[in-house]
């Protein structure tokens, strides 16, 4: 009984760890896109005048 404990637990600490790695990747990738993503959207504000007056209401 001991002996199938045993070869459970490591099982299941090898899963978690991966699992948290995968998880923590995934928030991460999403976390660089929506930093790019919000970049490009100010950088579009400040340098298109079009944009920028569509939301301010007033020309650059």
């Amino acid at each position: 009984m001991n002996k199938q404990l045993d070869s459970i637990i490591p099982n299941q600490s090898d899963e978690f760890e991966t699992s948290g790695f995968q998880h923590s990747f995934v928030i991460g990738s999403a976390l660089v896109v929506l930093n790019l993503v919000l970049m490009s959207c100010i950088g579009i504000y400040w340098t298109n005048t079009a944009v920028h007056q569509y939301f301010s209401g007033s020309p650059l």
